[in-house]
C-alpha cells in the first residue's frame, strides 16, 4: 500500500510538474463558469495570484461580457456548459487584468463524473493576439487595395473617354489636312501633318489600351463573339507588319496546321491579342532577325498560336514584368519604341476572358522568345472544307 501510494504521490508531482511547465494556459472552471485552477503560466499571463482567481467566474475577470465586435462571451460561457462538445476548439476575445484585451484559441474538454454528467471543462489556451492583429491588417490592407484599384479603374476610364473626344477631332482634322482637302500642301507641311497623323493615332491606341484594361478591372468588358477565319486573322496579323519588318530586315514566317478554320469568338480582340504579340515580337527583335506564327488545333475544342522570335529573349530578373501592367523590359531596343507596359497583359487578359491561358518560354538573353495562347473555340469547319 505504501509502494501504491508513493507512485500515486510521484504520478501526481510529474503531473502538476508537466501543468505547471507547459507555456500554455491550463484552467479548468466548474459548471457555473468559476475558476478550479489555473497553472503559473495562466496567472502570469492573466496577472492574477491562484488565491485571486480561485472561485472567481470567468466573466468580468478573464472574459469581457462582450467581445470588441459585441458578441455576448457570457452567453457563450453559459452555452460551453450546455453543449461543451461545440466548443472542443474556440476562439475568443479575453481580457488581462489591467484590462487589455487579448486573442485566445482554447482547446475545452469536458470532464463528467461517474454518472456521466458534466462536472468541470478543462481548457487549454495559447495566445493568438499577434496573429489576429496581422489578420486583421491584411484585411484591411486588402480593402483598402480593392478600393484604390477600383477608384484607379474609375478615373482611368473617365479620363479615357475625356481625351479620346478632342483627340478624335484632332485625327479627322489631320486626316483632312493629310488628304489635302482644304488645299495643296508643300512637302515641309505634308511632312508634318504626317507627324501630328501618326502621334495622335499612337495616343489614340495608348488610351484605348488604358479603357480596355480599366473595363476588364471593373468586370465591365464584355466579348462580342463572331465567326471569322482564324488562319485568315492570323495572315493578316503578318500583313500589317510586313513594312515595319522589312525596313528593318526582319523576315516572316507562317505555319498553319491543317484544322484551323471558321471559329467563333471576339474577333477585334483576339486581332489585338495577335497584333500584340507580333508587334511586341518586332520590338525585341534586333535587324535581320526571325519572327514566326505557330498555329494548330490542341484537341478538337482547343487552338493553340505561337509566336516566336530570334530577338534578345527575357532574362529570369524580367519574367515577372512580362505580363505586369505599367511594367516594360528595360533594353536598348526595348527603348527604341514608346508603349505603356500593357500590350501583353491586356493580351493576357482577353485570352482569359474567353476561357483560354497565356504564357511565354524563353531559353535566356539573346535566345529568342515564345509566346504561346489558347483559345478554346466552337469550331465551325476547317477552311476551305
Amino acid at each position: 500500500m505504501a509502494r501504491e501510494e508513493e507512485g500515486l504521490i510521484s504520478s501526481e508531482e510529474k503531473y502538476r510538474q508537466l501543468v505547471e511547465d507547459v507555456n500554455s494556459i491550463i484552467m479548468r472552471m466548474d459548471v457555473e463558469g468559476r475558476v478550479i485552477f489555473m497553472n503559473e503560466f495562466a496567472l502570469r499571463f492573466f496577472g492574477y495570484s491562484q488565491d485571486e482567481i480561485r472561485g472567481k467566474n470567468v466573466i468580468g475577470t478573464i472574459v469581457p461580457v462582450t467581445d470588441s465586435s459585441g458578441r455576448d462571451l457570457q452567453a457563450m460561457i453559459g452555452d460551453i456548459m450546455v453543449n461543451p462538445r461545440r466548443y472542443v476548439n474556440n476562439e475568443n476575445e479575453n481580457m488581462l487584468r489591467n484590462g487589455n484585451r487579448v486573442w485566445i484559441s482554447w482547446t475545452n474538454r469536458p470532464l463528467l463524473d461517474s454518472r456521466g454528467r458534466l462536472n468541470e471543462v478543462l481548457c487549454v489556451g495559447n495566445d493568438i493576439t499577434k496573429l489576429k492583429q496581422a489578420e486583421e491588417l491584411i484585411i484591411k490592407a486588402k480593402e483598402a487595395a480593392e478600393s484604390a484599384s477600383r477608384a484607379k479603374s474609375s478615373f482611368l476610364a473617365n479620363m479615357s473617354h475625356e481625351l479620346r473626344t478632342p483627340l478624335n477631332a484632332m485625327i479627322g482634322f489631320s486626316e483632312l489636312l493629310a488628304e489635302q482637302a482644304p488645299g495643296p500642301l508643300n512637302d515641309k507641311q505634308k511632312e508634318y501633318t504626317g507627324y501630328i497623323l501618326d502621334s495622335a493615332r499612337h495616343l489614340l491606341a495608348l488610351i484605348n489600351d488604358i479603357l480596355d484594361l480599366s473595363k476588364v478591372e471593373a468586370g465591365k468588358m464584355e466579348l462580342e463573339p463572331s465567326e471569322f477565319d482564324l488562319s485568315e486573322l492570323l495572315k493578316a496579323g503578318l500583313a500589317l507588319m510586313s513594312e515595319r519588318a522589312r525596313q528593318h530586315g526582319i523576315t516572316f514566317s507562317l505555319d498553319i496546321k491543317d484544322g484551323i478554320g471558321m471559329i467563333s469568338a471576339d474577333k477585334r480582340k483576339v486581332k489585338q491579342v495577335i497584333y500584340n504579340m507580333l508587334s511586341n515580337a518586332l520590338k525585341f527583335t534586333p535587324d535581320a532577325g526571325q519572327i514566326g506564327i505557330e498555329a494548330g488545333m490542341i484537341n478538337r475544342e482547343e487552338a493553340r498560336v505561337c509566336v516566336w522570335d530570334t530577338g534578345i529573349g527575357i532574362e529570369d530578373k524580367d519574367r515577372d514584368k512580362v505580363f505586369s501592367e505599367f511594367e516594360q523590359i528595360d533594353s536598348e531596343y526595348g527603348r527604341k519604341y514608346s508603349g505603356t507596359g500593357l500590350g501583353m497583359p491586356l493580351s493576357r487578359r482577353f485570352v482569359e476572358l474567353h476561357g483560354g491561358k497565356m504564357w511565354f518560354e524563353s531559353p535566356g538573353k539573346g535566345k529568342g522568345t515564345r509566346f504561346y495562347f489558347t483559345l478554346p473555340l466552337r469550331r465551325i469547319h476547317p477552311a476551305g472544307k
